[in-house]
Protein backbone atom coordinates (compact mmCIF):
# COMPACT_ATOMS: atom_id res chain seq x y z
CA UNK A 1 0.00 0.00 0.00
CA UNK A 2 2.85 2.37 0.85
CA UNK A 3 4.50 1.77 -2.55
CA UNK A 4 1.21 2.33 -4.40
CA UNK A 5 0.52 5.54 -2.49
CA UNK A 6 4.03 6.74 -3.23
CA UNK A 7 3.55 6.21 -6.96
CA UNK A 8 0.25 8.08 -6.85
CA UNK A 9 1.88 11.03 -5.07
CA UNK A 10 4.81 11.09 -7.50
CA UNK A 11 2.40 10.96 -10.44
CA UNK A 12 0.33 13.78 -8.98
CA UNK A 13 3.42 15.90 -8.41
CA UNK A 14 4.58 15.36 -11.99
CA UNK A 15 1.17 16.29 -13.35
CA UNK A 16 1.02 19.42 -11.23
CA UNK A 17 4.47 20.47 -12.38
CA UNK A 18 3.47 19.86 -16.00
CA UNK A 19 0.48 22.15 -15.62
CA UNK A 20 2.61 25.09 -14.49
CA UNK A 21 3.47 27.12 -17.54
CA UNK A 22 6.03 29.93 -17.90
CA UNK A 23 4.53 33.37 -17.62
CA UNK A 24 3.08 34.59 -20.90
CA UNK A 25 3.44 31.24 -22.66
CA UNK A 26 0.55 29.03 -23.67
CA UNK A 27 0.99 25.27 -23.76
CA UNK A 28 0.92 23.90 -27.34
CA UNK A 29 -2.27 22.15 -28.42
CA UNK A 30 -1.94 18.40 -27.84
CA UNK A 31 -3.88 17.63 -31.05
CA UNK A 32 -2.81 20.38 -33.46
CA UNK A 33 -1.33 18.87 -36.66
CA UNK A 34 2.46 19.03 -36.82
CA UNK A 35 3.78 20.29 -40.17
CA UNK A 36 7.37 19.19 -39.54
CA UNK A 37 9.45 18.02 -36.64
CA UNK A 38 13.17 18.25 -36.03
CA UNK A 39 15.85 15.58 -36.15
CA UNK A 40 17.65 14.33 -33.03
CA UNK A 41 21.37 15.17 -33.00
CA UNK A 42 22.49 14.05 -29.56
CA UNK A 43 21.09 12.60 -26.32
CA UNK A 44 22.64 13.09 -22.89
CA UNK A 45 20.52 11.13 -20.43
CA UNK A 46 20.79 10.26 -16.76
CA UNK A 47 18.43 7.55 -15.51
CA UNK A 48 17.99 6.40 -11.93
CA UNK A 49 16.24 3.02 -11.73
CA UNK A 50 14.21 2.07 -8.67
CA UNK A 51 14.15 -1.71 -9.06
CA UNK A 52 11.83 -2.13 -6.07
CA UNK A 53 9.13 0.24 -7.34
CA UNK A 54 9.66 -0.57 -11.01
CA UNK A 55 10.15 3.09 -11.92
CA UNK A 56 12.77 5.36 -13.42
CA UNK A 57 13.60 9.02 -12.95
CA UNK A 58 15.17 10.54 -16.05
CA UNK A 59 16.95 13.76 -16.92
CA UNK A 60 17.30 14.03 -20.70
CA UNK A 61 19.16 16.69 -22.66
CA UNK A 62 18.08 16.33 -26.29
CA UNK A 63 19.82 18.33 -29.00
CA UNK A 64 17.69 18.77 -32.12
CA UNK A 65 18.20 20.24 -35.59
CA UNK A 66 15.66 21.79 -37.96
CA UNK A 67 16.28 20.05 -41.29
CA UNK A 68 12.98 21.33 -42.71
CA UNK A 69 12.45 24.38 -44.90
CA UNK A 70 10.36 26.40 -42.43
CA UNK A 71 10.65 27.39 -38.75
CA UNK A 72 9.51 24.81 -36.21
CA UNK A 73 7.45 26.30 -33.36
CA UNK A 74 6.50 23.04 -31.61
CA UNK A 75 8.51 19.88 -30.92
CA UNK A 76 6.43 16.69 -30.56
CA UNK A 77 7.82 13.91 -28.35
CA UNK A 78 6.63 10.38 -27.62
CA UNK A 79 7.23 8.86 -24.18
CA UNK A 80 6.15 5.61 -22.53
CA UNK A 81 2.43 5.70 -21.72
CA UNK A 82 2.82 5.52 -17.90
CA UNK A 83 5.57 8.13 -17.67
CA UNK A 84 5.07 11.86 -17.27
CA UNK A 85 7.17 14.94 -17.87
CA UNK A 86 7.75 17.25 -14.91
CA UNK A 87 9.65 20.07 -16.61
CA UNK A 88 11.11 21.14 -19.95
CA UNK A 89 13.71 23.89 -20.27
CA UNK A 90 16.01 25.27 -22.93
CA UNK A 91 19.81 25.42 -23.01
CA UNK A 92 19.84 28.54 -20.83
CA UNK A 93 17.66 26.90 -18.18
CA UNK A 94 14.54 28.89 -19.05
CA UNK A 95 11.40 26.80 -18.66
CA UNK A 96 9.37 26.08 -21.77
CA UNK A 97 5.61 25.62 -22.05
CA UNK A 98 4.45 22.13 -22.92
CA UNK A 99 1.40 19.90 -22.96
CA UNK A 100 1.19 16.15 -22.43
CA UNK A 101 -1.43 13.44 -22.53
CA UNK A 102 -1.84 9.75 -23.30
CA UNK A 103 -2.90 9.15 -26.90
CA UNK A 104 -3.31 6.08 -29.08
CA UNK A 105 -1.50 5.90 -32.39
CA UNK A 106 -3.92 6.87 -35.13
CA UNK A 107 -2.91 3.80 -37.16
CA UNK A 108 -2.25 1.41 -34.28
CA UNK A 109 -4.93 1.80 -31.64
CA UNK A 110 -3.37 -0.63 -29.17
CA UNK A 111 -0.16 1.41 -29.03
CA UNK A 112 -0.39 4.31 -26.62
CA UNK A 113 2.19 6.94 -25.68
CA UNK A 114 2.36 10.07 -23.62
CA UNK A 115 2.44 12.67 -26.39
CA UNK A 116 4.36 15.79 -25.32
CA UNK A 117 4.26 19.07 -27.26
CA UNK A 118 6.99 21.59 -26.40
CA UNK A 119 6.69 25.21 -27.51
CA UNK A 120 9.94 26.85 -28.70
CA UNK A 121 10.66 30.53 -28.05
CA UNK A 122 11.50 31.65 -30.70
CA UNK A 123 10.65 28.93 -33.25
CA UNK A 124 13.66 26.94 -34.43
CA UNK A 125 14.84 28.34 -37.75
CA UNK A 126 15.82 26.09 -40.69
CA UNK A 127 19.34 24.71 -40.26
CA UNK A 128 19.52 25.76 -36.61
CA UNK A 129 19.98 23.57 -33.52
CA UNK A 130 18.79 23.85 -29.94
CA UNK A 131 18.75 21.73 -26.79
CA UNK A 132 15.75 20.66 -24.72
CA UNK A 133 16.20 19.45 -21.16
CA UNK A 134 13.39 17.13 -20.16
CA UNK A 135 12.82 15.83 -16.65
CA UNK A 136 10.53 12.82 -16.63
CA UNK A 137 9.77 9.59 -14.81
CA UNK A 138 7.35 6.83 -13.93
CA UNK A 139 6.78 3.07 -14.24
CA UNK A 140 8.03 0.95 -17.14
CA UNK A 141 5.93 -2.18 -17.68
CA UNK A 142 6.23 -3.06 -21.36
CA UNK A 143 3.75 -3.08 -24.24
CA UNK A 144 2.13 -6.52 -24.13
CA UNK A 145 -1.11 -5.13 -25.57
CA UNK A 146 0.60 -3.77 -28.70
CA UNK A 147 4.04 -5.36 -29.13
CA UNK A 148 4.34 -8.72 -27.38
CA UNK A 149 8.14 -8.74 -27.53
CA UNK A 150 8.42 -5.37 -25.76
CA UNK A 151 8.51 -6.72 -22.21
CA UNK A 152 10.87 -3.96 -21.08
CA UNK A 153 10.62 -3.26 -17.37
CA UNK A 154 12.55 -2.12 -14.32
CA UNK A 155 13.27 -4.87 -11.80
CA UNK A 156 15.85 -6.73 -9.76
CA UNK A 157 15.90 -9.63 -12.24
CA UNK A 158 16.31 -7.42 -15.29
CA UNK A 159 16.06 -3.77 -16.14
CA UNK A 160 15.70 -3.18 -19.89
CA UNK A 161 15.52 0.29 -21.41
CA UNK A 162 15.42 0.68 -25.17
CA UNK A 163 13.92 2.62 -28.03
CA UNK A 164 11.05 0.22 -28.62
CA UNK A 165 9.40 0.97 -25.27
CA UNK A 166 9.71 4.78 -25.55
CA UNK A 167 11.62 4.69 -22.26
CA UNK A 168 13.17 8.05 -23.13
CA UNK A 169 11.62 11.00 -25.04
CA UNK A 170 11.69 10.50 -28.80
CA UNK A 171 10.84 13.00 -31.52
CA UNK A 172 7.61 11.93 -33.16
CA UNK A 173 3.82 11.93 -33.14
CA UNK A 174 1.25 9.20 -32.34
CA UNK A 175 1.35 7.83 -35.90
CA UNK A 176 3.43 4.83 -36.93
CA UNK A 177 3.18 5.77 -40.58
CA UNK A 178 4.24 9.40 -40.07
CA UNK A 179 7.19 8.51 -37.87
CA UNK A 180 8.42 5.80 -40.25
CA UNK A 181 8.10 8.13 -43.21
CA UNK A 182 10.33 10.64 -41.39
CA UNK A 183 13.04 7.98 -41.30
CA UNK A 184 15.33 6.59 -38.62
CA UNK A 185 17.79 9.36 -37.82
CA UNK A 186 21.21 8.60 -36.41
CA UNK A 187 22.42 10.53 -33.36
CA UNK A 188 25.23 10.48 -30.78
CA UNK A 189 24.51 9.69 -27.16
CA UNK A 190 25.91 9.53 -23.66
CA UNK A 191 23.65 7.74 -21.22
CA UNK A 192 24.06 7.01 -17.51
CA UNK A 193 22.08 4.34 -15.68
CA UNK A 194 22.14 3.99 -11.88
CA UNK A 195 21.14 0.62 -10.39
CA UNK A 196 21.81 -1.42 -7.25
CA UNK A 197 25.48 -2.45 -7.15
CA UNK A 198 24.52 -6.13 -7.39
CA UNK A 199 23.62 -5.52 -11.06
CA UNK A 200 25.87 -4.98 -14.07
CA UNK A 201 24.77 -2.49 -16.71
CA UNK A 202 25.25 -3.45 -20.35
CA UNK A 203 25.15 -0.68 -22.92
CA UNK A 204 25.31 -0.46 -26.70
CA UNK A 205 28.32 1.83 -26.62
CA UNK A 206 31.69 2.50 -25.00
CA UNK A 207 31.88 2.29 -21.21
CA UNK A 208 33.11 5.70 -20.04
CA UNK A 209 32.89 5.34 -16.26
CA UNK A 210 31.58 3.21 -13.42
CA UNK A 211 31.04 4.92 -10.06
CA UNK A 212 29.71 3.28 -6.90
CA UNK A 213 28.17 5.11 -3.95
CA UNK A 214 25.96 3.93 -1.08
CA UNK A 215 25.26 0.54 -2.60
CA UNK A 216 24.32 1.91 -6.02
CA UNK A 217 26.46 2.08 -9.13
CA UNK A 218 26.24 4.45 -12.07
CA UNK A 219 27.44 3.22 -15.45
CA UNK A 220 28.01 5.75 -18.24
CA UNK A 221 28.07 4.65 -21.87
CA UNK A 222 28.66 6.79 -24.95
CA UNK A 223 28.03 5.96 -28.58
CA UNK A 224 30.91 4.54 -30.61
CA UNK A 225 29.25 5.62 -33.85
CA UNK A 226 26.02 7.53 -34.52
CA UNK A 227 22.98 5.31 -34.03
CA UNK A 228 19.19 5.48 -34.34
CA UNK A 229 18.55 3.74 -31.02
CA UNK A 230 19.63 3.50 -27.36
CA UNK A 231 19.79 0.13 -25.59
CA UNK A 232 20.58 -0.50 -21.91
CA UNK A 233 20.11 -3.58 -19.78
CA UNK A 234 20.99 -4.34 -16.15
CA UNK A 235 21.17 -7.81 -14.65
CA UNK A 236 23.64 -10.05 -12.80
CA UNK A 237 25.61 -10.29 -16.04
CA UNK A 238 28.83 -12.18 -16.70
CA UNK A 239 31.05 -10.27 -19.14
CA UNK A 240 33.23 -11.93 -21.79
CA UNK A 241 35.66 -10.14 -24.09
CA UNK A 242 37.41 -11.06 -27.32
CA UNK A 243 39.52 -9.56 -30.08
CA UNK A 244 41.40 -7.33 -27.59
CA UNK A 245 38.18 -5.87 -26.26
CA UNK A 246 36.54 -5.21 -29.64
CA UNK A 247 33.90 -7.82 -28.83
CA UNK A 248 31.99 -7.88 -25.53
CA UNK A 249 29.24 -10.27 -24.51
CA UNK A 250 26.97 -9.70 -21.51
CA UNK A 251 25.42 -13.03 -20.53
CA UNK A 252 23.30 -14.38 -17.71
CA UNK A 253 25.56 -16.40 -15.34
CA UNK A 254 23.83 -19.69 -16.15
CA UNK A 255 24.63 -19.15 -19.83
CA UNK A 256 28.36 -18.41 -19.47
CA UNK A 257 29.36 -21.55 -21.37
CA UNK A 258 26.98 -20.74 -24.21
CA UNK A 259 28.28 -17.17 -24.25
CA UNK A 260 31.82 -18.42 -24.87
CA UNK A 261 30.55 -20.54 -27.76
CA UNK A 262 28.68 -17.50 -29.08
CA UNK A 263 31.85 -15.39 -28.83
CA UNK A 264 33.74 -17.99 -30.86
CA UNK A 265 30.86 -18.06 -33.36
CA UNK A 266 30.90 -14.28 -33.59
CA UNK A 267 34.47 -14.26 -34.84
CA UNK A 268 34.03 -16.92 -37.53
CA UNK A 269 30.63 -15.62 -38.69
CA UNK A 270 31.91 -12.08 -39.15
CA UNK A 271 34.85 -13.52 -41.07
CA UNK A 272 32.47 -15.42 -43.36
CA UNK A 273 30.24 -12.41 -43.99
CA UNK A 274 33.34 -10.30 -44.66
CA UNK A 275 34.52 -12.87 -47.20
CA UNK A 276 31.12 -12.74 -48.90
CA UNK A 277 30.29 -9.04 -48.75
CA UNK A 278 33.54 -7.22 -48.01
CA UNK A 279 34.85 -5.48 -44.88
CA UNK A 280 32.70 -3.12 -42.86
CA UNK A 281 34.09 0.39 -43.15
CA UNK A 282 34.78 1.94 -39.76
CA UNK A 283 33.53 -1.12 -37.88
CA UNK A 284 33.56 -0.10 -34.18
CA UNK A 285 33.48 -3.59 -32.71
CA UNK A 286 30.40 -5.26 -31.30
CA UNK A 287 28.57 -5.61 -28.00
CA UNK A 288 26.14 -8.53 -27.55
CA UNK A 289 23.59 -8.29 -24.72
CA UNK A 290 21.60 -11.34 -23.67
CA UNK A 291 17.90 -10.88 -22.98
CA UNK A 292 15.27 -13.49 -22.10
CA UNK A 293 13.49 -15.47 -24.78
CA UNK A 294 10.51 -13.64 -26.22
CA UNK A 295 11.99 -10.16 -25.72
CA UNK A 296 12.96 -9.66 -29.38
CA UNK A 297 16.50 -9.79 -30.80
CA UNK A 298 17.67 -6.63 -32.57
CA UNK A 299 20.80 -5.35 -34.28
CA UNK A 300 22.46 -1.98 -34.49
CA UNK A 301 25.78 -0.89 -36.00
CA UNK A 302 27.68 -1.53 -32.78
CA UNK A 303 25.44 -3.85 -30.75
CA UNK A 304 23.09 -6.80 -30.83
CA UNK A 305 20.40 -7.52 -28.28
CA UNK A 306 20.15 -11.30 -28.48
CA UNK A 307 17.47 -13.58 -27.07
CA UNK A 308 18.68 -16.31 -24.72
CA UNK A 309 17.87 -19.21 -27.08
CA UNK A 310 21.04 -18.57 -29.08
CA UNK A 311 23.07 -18.86 -25.86
CA UNK A 312 21.31 -21.93 -24.51
CA UNK A 313 20.78 -24.04 -27.63
CA UNK A 314 23.37 -24.44 -30.42
CA UNK A 315 20.54 -25.41 -32.77
CA UNK A 316 19.11 -21.91 -32.33
CA UNK A 317 22.35 -20.08 -33.10
CA UNK A 318 21.06 -19.25 -36.55
CA UNK A 319 19.08 -16.42 -34.95
CA UNK A 320 22.45 -14.86 -34.06
CA UNK A 321 23.63 -15.26 -37.67
CA UNK A 322 20.47 -13.38 -38.68
CA UNK A 323 21.28 -10.38 -36.50
CA UNK A 324 24.93 -10.31 -37.55
CA UNK A 325 23.95 -10.14 -41.23
CA UNK A 326 22.18 -6.83 -40.56
CA UNK A 327 25.57 -5.18 -40.10
CA UNK A 328 25.84 -5.26 -43.91
CA UNK A 329 22.37 -3.84 -44.61
CA UNK A 330 22.15 -0.91 -47.00
CA UNK A 331 20.18 1.98 -45.41
CA UNK A 332 16.59 1.97 -46.68
CA UNK A 333 15.57 5.10 -48.61
CA UNK A 334 11.88 4.23 -49.04
CA UNK A 335 9.62 6.34 -46.78
CA UNK A 336 7.93 3.08 -45.70
CA UNK A 337 10.36 0.27 -46.64
CA UNK A 338 8.90 -3.13 -47.56
CA UNK A 339 11.92 -4.69 -45.74
CA UNK A 340 12.21 -7.82 -47.87
CA UNK A 341 15.64 -6.60 -49.01
CA UNK A 342 16.84 -6.56 -45.38
CA UNK A 343 14.80 -8.98 -43.29
CA UNK A 344 14.14 -11.42 -46.12
CA UNK A 345 17.86 -11.52 -46.92
CA UNK A 346 18.73 -12.04 -43.24
CA UNK A 347 16.25 -14.93 -43.04
CA UNK A 348 17.92 -16.55 -46.04
CA UNK A 349 21.48 -15.92 -44.89
CA UNK A 350 20.95 -17.32 -41.39
CA UNK A 351 20.42 -20.77 -42.90
CA UNK A 352 23.16 -20.44 -45.51
CA UNK A 353 25.58 -19.78 -42.65
CA UNK A 354 24.22 -22.90 -40.94
CA UNK A 355 25.21 -24.92 -43.98
CA UNK A 356 28.70 -23.41 -44.07
CA UNK A 357 29.65 -23.25 -40.39
CA UNK A 358 27.60 -26.05 -38.87
CA UNK A 359 27.83 -28.46 -41.81
CA UNK A 360 24.04 -28.63 -41.79
CA UNK A 361 23.40 -29.77 -45.34
CA UNK A 362 20.05 -28.76 -46.79
CA UNK A 363 19.33 -26.11 -44.16
CA UNK A 364 18.43 -23.48 -46.79
CA UNK A 365 15.94 -25.66 -48.63
CA UNK A 366 14.46 -27.07 -45.44
CA UNK A 367 13.88 -23.57 -44.10
CA UNK A 368 12.33 -22.39 -47.37
CA UNK A 369 9.92 -25.35 -47.35
CA UNK A 370 8.96 -24.57 -43.76
CA UNK A 371 8.30 -20.94 -44.62
CA UNK A 372 6.09 -21.92 -47.56
CA UNK A 373 3.97 -24.04 -45.23
CA UNK A 374 3.72 -21.31 -42.61
CA UNK A 375 2.87 -18.64 -45.18
CA UNK A 376 0.12 -20.80 -46.68
CA UNK A 377 -1.44 -20.95 -43.23
CA UNK A 378 -1.04 -17.18 -42.74
CA UNK A 379 -2.68 -16.41 -46.07
CA UNK A 380 -5.46 -18.88 -45.33
CA UNK A 381 -6.24 -17.05 -42.10
CA UNK A 382 -5.88 -13.61 -43.72
CA UNK A 383 -6.92 -13.84 -47.40
CA UNK A 384 -6.46 -10.09 -47.93
CA UNK A 385 -2.74 -10.47 -47.29
CA UNK A 386 -2.39 -12.52 -50.46
CA UNK A 387 -3.73 -9.59 -52.50
CA UNK A 388 -0.76 -7.32 -51.70
CA UNK A 389 2.46 -7.09 -53.71
CA UNK A 390 5.63 -7.32 -51.63
CA UNK A 391 6.81 -3.90 -52.85
CA UNK A 392 3.76 -2.46 -51.04
CA UNK A 393 4.24 -4.24 -47.70
CA UNK A 394 5.55 -1.08 -46.07
CA UNK A 395 2.63 1.00 -47.30
CA UNK A 396 0.13 -1.64 -46.21
CA UNK A 397 1.75 -2.38 -42.82
CA UNK A 398 2.50 -5.99 -43.80
CA UNK A 399 6.26 -5.98 -43.29
CA UNK A 400 6.08 -9.07 -41.06
CA UNK A 401 5.41 -11.00 -44.28
CA UNK A 402 8.67 -9.73 -45.76
CA UNK A 403 10.67 -12.02 -43.50
CA UNK A 404 9.43 -15.27 -45.05
CA UNK A 405 8.26 -14.07 -48.45
CA UNK A 406 11.59 -12.30 -48.81
CA UNK A 407 13.43 -15.42 -47.65
CA UNK A 408 11.85 -17.46 -50.46
CA UNK A 409 12.62 -14.73 -53.00
CA UNK A 410 16.30 -14.93 -52.06
CA UNK A 411 16.17 -18.71 -52.13
CA UNK A 412 15.00 -18.52 -55.74
CA UNK A 413 17.65 -15.95 -56.64
CA UNK A 414 20.35 -18.10 -55.02
CA UNK A 415 19.25 -21.20 -56.90
CA UNK A 416 18.84 -19.32 -60.19
CA UNK A 417 22.19 -17.50 -60.08
CA UNK A 418 24.32 -20.04 -58.28
CA UNK A 419 26.18 -19.33 -55.06
CA UNK A 420 29.12 -17.39 -56.49
CA UNK A 421 27.08 -15.06 -58.69
CA UNK A 422 24.45 -14.57 -55.98
CA UNK A 423 27.00 -13.51 -53.36
CA UNK A 424 28.86 -11.26 -55.80
CA UNK A 425 25.59 -9.55 -56.74
CA UNK A 426 24.63 -8.88 -53.11
CA UNK A 427 28.18 -7.71 -52.39
CA UNK A 428 28.16 -5.27 -55.31
CA UNK A 429 24.82 -3.82 -54.17
CA UNK A 430 26.15 -3.29 -50.65
CA UNK A 431 29.30 -1.60 -51.90
CA UNK A 432 27.42 0.61 -54.35
CA UNK A 433 24.81 1.87 -51.87
CA UNK A 434 26.30 1.44 -48.40
CA UNK A 435 26.82 5.18 -47.96
CA UNK A 436 23.94 6.67 -49.93
CA UNK A 437 21.25 4.09 -49.16
CA UNK A 438 18.79 2.69 -51.69
CA UNK A 439 15.12 2.03 -52.32
CA UNK A 440 13.69 -1.45 -52.81
CA UNK A 441 13.24 -0.66 -56.51
CA UNK A 442 16.90 0.31 -56.76
CA UNK A 443 17.78 -3.03 -55.20
CA UNK A 444 15.76 -4.91 -57.82
CA UNK A 445 17.23 -2.86 -60.67
CA UNK A 446 20.76 -3.50 -59.42
CA UNK A 447 20.27 -7.25 -59.10
CA UNK A 448 18.71 -7.51 -62.57
CA UNK A 449 21.59 -5.55 -64.07
CA UNK A 450 24.33 -7.54 -62.32
CA UNK A 451 22.85 -11.03 -62.51
CA UNK A 452 23.53 -11.84 -66.17
CA UNK A 453 20.32 -13.88 -66.47
CA UNK A 454 16.71 -12.91 -66.99
CA UNK A 455 15.00 -12.43 -63.61
CA UNK A 456 11.92 -10.56 -64.86
CA UNK A 457 9.44 -13.31 -64.01
CA UNK A 458 10.76 -13.84 -60.48
CA UNK A 459 10.70 -10.16 -59.60
CA UNK A 460 7.36 -9.52 -61.33
CA UNK A 461 5.67 -12.32 -59.40
CA UNK A 462 7.44 -11.93 -56.05
CA UNK A 463 7.94 -8.17 -55.74
CA UNK A 464 5.71 -6.16 -58.04
CA UNK A 465 2.48 -8.20 -58.13
CA UNK A 466 0.63 -10.49 -55.69
CA UNK A 467 0.99 -13.54 -58.00
CA UNK A 468 3.54 -15.24 -55.75
CA UNK A 469 1.40 -14.72 -52.65
CA UNK A 470 -1.57 -16.27 -54.45
CA UNK A 471 0.53 -19.28 -55.43
CA UNK A 472 1.88 -19.68 -51.90
CA UNK A 473 -1.63 -19.35 -50.46
CA UNK A 474 -2.72 -22.24 -52.68
CA UNK A 475 -0.18 -24.47 -50.93
CA UNK A 476 2.65 -24.85 -53.46
CA UNK A 477 5.47 -27.19 -52.43
CA UNK A 478 9.16 -26.38 -52.68
CA UNK A 479 9.55 -28.85 -55.56
CA UNK A 480 6.68 -27.25 -57.46
CA UNK A 481 8.13 -23.82 -56.74
CA UNK A 482 11.47 -24.86 -58.22
CA UNK A 483 9.81 -26.23 -61.36
CA UNK A 484 7.81 -23.03 -61.75
CA UNK A 485 10.70 -20.55 -61.44
CA UNK A 486 13.95 -22.41 -62.02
Amino acid sequence: MKKTLGLILVSAALFAAACRKPDGAAAPSPTEPIAAFPEPVRYDIRIDADTEAGTIAGDCALRIRNAAGAPIPVVPLNLYRLMEVAEVSDASGARLAFSQGVRSFEDWRELQVNQIRVGLRPPLAPGEETTLRIKYGGPLLGYAEAMRYVKDHVGRDLTLIRTDSFAYPQVGVPSWRTNRAAGLKDFDFAVALTVPSSLVVAGAGRLVSRDEKDGRTTYVYESKVPSWRIDLAAAAYTVLEGEDGRFRIFAFPEDAEGAQALLDSLTVTLALYTEWFGPLGGFPGLTVIEIPAGYGSQADRAAIIQEADAFKDPARRYTFYHELSHLWNVPAKDPLPPRFESEGLAMFLQHLVQEKLEAKAGAVGEAAAGSLSRLAKNFGEHPDWAKAAMIDYGEKDLTDLSYRMGQILFYLLYEKLGERSFLETIRSFDQAYRTSGATARQFVAHVKKQAGVNLDRIFEDWVFTPRAAEVVAAGISLEELRRRYL
